[in-house]
């Protein structure tokens, strides 16, 4: 009995091993439908059976048989773990080999270990077959034992790889890669904030040897492409694209991110996301210059240390110490609560010693900044400052510093932001300290280096922001933009152009044919011009002595007819925006350039936008004109064409105007856009304006390849 149970074993596992020489032969043209997936999905469940039986064999046989121990009841206990090490192996190669057909492995990685759960396949057959020769061979029974147990490790660690990341099964024992700590002023949004929740949250699924739905996440640039649904966000859509929305659905849901049973983000990571998203996903945008009530800057804030508020390790001074060295020239602070790292500020110059410089030396590796603006330090008082070894801030600004001892500072390893501003530095006085390596911040505005080619130095100091501020001596200032005051661009009925400027003693000049307004020719606006129809107003400013403003441009409609109904010939194709009304080109009701989903803009990618006019009656139209958005970073563009068509059969009409209007050369914020189409007047009951989007974005745009945007809150009639 015992003996036939073992003989259906060996033949089924025989019979498969066939099966699975077979497929790897013809694995090139093997296809995979649904139900035979499922099977292959199996393979994680039953790997463990041949890992434990295999090493149960090893152990079993070679410390047994190697020292001539292996009685005849074990002989039959090792053949049947043999010959069931044999089957389980043999048909988790074969789910495995199933679910290697399916998307999103690392080739290489996927390549070896499919091939080590064949090796473990055929060894364990092999073993079975040739199992008496084998004991009686201790040479022969060592190597089978070592190269079976060699492969179990080497498969298993590669599986892992494929299903965990790299290096998941000996990552415990390696040593761990500590992230550097970033502090607040050196942090970059993407790779501070961003990245550390992509690695934690996703890589796991979407890296280089594991790229679920074709995605990975490891770079920016591979962040960008996306994977097979497409790219990971899009600021046109309502819920800012795939990226955004995964996270957001519900746990239960299929495909929601990160799977359940993985990590989950919290509240903070998922708004890092959104407000990261939301601002345009910069790559290389640094915390600090956001402005203060900034979203993101505010999350940042409970993340990164200050160089106030940073981990000092070294112990704090003595009190009695601070207390005695503070004066009413010279004052001495914590600069955080409970924190042993100290501020000195100097005041009265006056007053002011080479000697006070020194005196501070008992708390040389306490004091982080020191700040001696408007104080009269020489080059010389520069060695005693370098002694200062933790000192991450120095202002030295507007003091007598030349530039001669700034080589002392090269000690000061920790050194982030130096001000030279209004000292007599040069180019050449600032090469010396470019290899303080940690130094972010340079402030030298007001010397003589602000005026000489830094181009050397800037390239050496890769990771300094250098700041040379503003040489305004032989620079006419130029006016800001006028503002238009009017807030109603639907004209209902004739209403005063409002225009407005701070500065004193200005001329406003406009035009309303579309041409740029300038100083001599165009009207001077004296608040008394009637808005009573569309037209494209463009206002400048000038002054005596000064440059003249950039334009500023405003479109107004006039609803001149009244339409009777609206639709779309072919609804959008995209979300949300196939669920809208086409009433809402005709409701009157504009809409903003910044929230593209709130209900008040219709938009269309990668189709026309048809969109068909009825009338009660016919009646004689001249124009047509349209509300339209620019949002170059959001891929929204002009329509590369207009086309007007006319009749009094929506089925029979015919073409009565076209253009191609002109397409931004730059990225600009984003704004409105009106396009009045004028054609000889006809008789009329139906009109279809179509606007067809841009096939493919300019070459300046980043990221390129791809189709643009075309957008309309409001369509008139005159």
């Amino acid at each position: 009995m015992m003996q036939r149970s073992k003989t259906y074993l060996y033949n089924a596992s025989f019979a498969l091993n066939c099966l699975l020489v077979f497929l790897l032969i013809f694995e090139k043209g093997l296809s995979v439908p649904p139900w035979v997936q499922a099977v292959g999905r199996l393979h994680p469940l039953l790997l463990h059976f041949p890992i434990v039986l295999l090493v149960a064999c090893v152990f079993l046989e070679f410390f047994s048989g190697f020292k001539n121990q292996l009685k005849p009841e074990q002989t039959g206990i090792g053949d049947y773990l043999l010959v069931i090490t044999s089957l389980t192996s043999v048909v988790s190669a074969l789910m495995g080999l199933l679910l290697s057909k399916e998307d999103g492995y690392a080739a290489d990685i996927l390549f070896w270990h499919k091939w080590g759960g064949v090796f473990i396949s055929f060894i364990s057959i092999v073993w079975y077959v040739y199992r008496q020769s084998i004991r009686s061979n201790k040479l022969l029974l060592g190597v089978t034992s070592l190269t079976a147990f060699m492969g179990i490790l080497v498969t298993s660690h590669l599986g892992a790889s494929v299903t965990h990341g790299e290096n998941f099964v000996l990552a415990p024992v390696m040593k761990e890669k500590k992230s550097p700590i970033v502090l607040f002023e050196d942090a970059v949004i993407y790779a501070n904030m961003v990245q550390p929740i992509l690695e934690a949250k996703c890589i796991s699924c979407h890296n280089d040897n594991k790229a679920k739905g074709e995605l990975v996440m490891e770079t920016f640039a591979k962040l960008l492409k996306g994977g097979k649904n497409g790219v990971l966000w899009d600021s046109t859509q309502h819920d800012f694209g795939l990226l955004l929305s995964r996270i957001h659905l519900p746990l239960d849901n299929k495909k929601h991110m990160p799977p359940s049973g993985k990590p989950q983000l919290t509240d903070d990571e998922a708004n890092i996301l959104y407000h990261w998203i939301h601002s345009g996903a910069n790559a290389t945008a640094k915390v600090i210059n956001l402005p203060a009530t900034d979203s993101l800057r505010l999350l940042a804030n409970a993340l990164f240390n200050t160089i106030e508020t940073d981990n000092y390790s070294f112990k704090a001074a003595d009190e009695s110490i601070i207390k005695a060295l503070s004066n009413n020239y010279r004052f001495i602070t914590p600069l955080a609560i409970s924190s042993p790292a100290l501020g000195v500020e100097f005041f009265g110059a006056s007053q002011f010693k080479a000697a006070q410089l020194k005196e501070l030396l008992p708390l040389k590796e306490q004091i982080v900044s020191l700040n001696l603006n408007k104080i009269p330090v020489t080059d010389g008082d520069l060695a005693t400052i370098a002694q200062f070894t933790n000192l991450r801030k120095l202002n030295l600004s507007f003091t007598n510093i030349k530039g001669t001892g700034l080589a002392a500072l090269n000690q000061l390893k920790s050194l982030k932001q130096l001000s030279l501003s209004g000292t007599g530095v040069d180019m050449t006085s600032l090469g010396v300290i470019a290899s303080l390596s940690k130094l972010t911040e340079l402030i030298i505005w007001s010397t003589p280096a602000q005026n000489q080619n830094l181009a050397a130095l800037q390239k050496q100091m890769k990771n300094t922001r250098i700041e040379t501020g503003f040489n305004g001596d032989t620079v006419v200032i130029k006016l800001n933009q006028p503002i238009i005051e009017n807030e109603d661009l639907v004209l209902l009925q004739p209403i005063p152009l409002k225009l407005k400027h701070y500065v004193k003693g200005v001329e406003m000049r406009y035009t309303v044919d579309g041409t740029e307004p300038d100083s001599i020719l165009s009207p001077i606006y004296k608040g008394d011009y009637l808005l009573n129809k569309g037209l494209t107003l463009k206002v400048k400013a000038f002054k005596v002595g000064w440059a003249s403003s950039e334009v500023v441009e405003r479109t107004f409609f006039s609803a001149g007819i009244k339409i009777d109904s609206v639709s779309l010939i072919k609804p959008s194709e995209q979300d949300p925006y196939k669920k809208f009304s086409a009433s809402i080109l005709i409701d009157t009701k504009k809409g903003e350039d910044k929230d593209f989903s709130n209900g008040k803009w219709m938009g269309f990618k990668d189709q026309p936008m048809e969109i068909l006019i009825s009338l009660k009656a016919p009646i004689q139209v001249s124009s047509v004109s349209l509300s339209t958005l620019v949002a170059t970073g959001s891929h929204i563009f002009p329509a590369q064409q207009i086309q007007v068509w006319a009749g009094n059969n929506p089925s029979n009409m015919r073409l009565v105007k076209k253009i191609s209007p002109i397409q931004p050369e730059k990225s600009a914020p984003n704004y409105t856009k009106g396009f009045e189409i004028l054609f000889t007047p006809i008789n009329a009951s139906y009109l279809k304006v179509v606007l067809i989007p841009v096939h493919k974005l300019p070459m300046w745009h980043s990221p390129k390849g791809y189709k643009g945007w075309v957008f309309v809150d409001e369509v008139f009639l005159n």
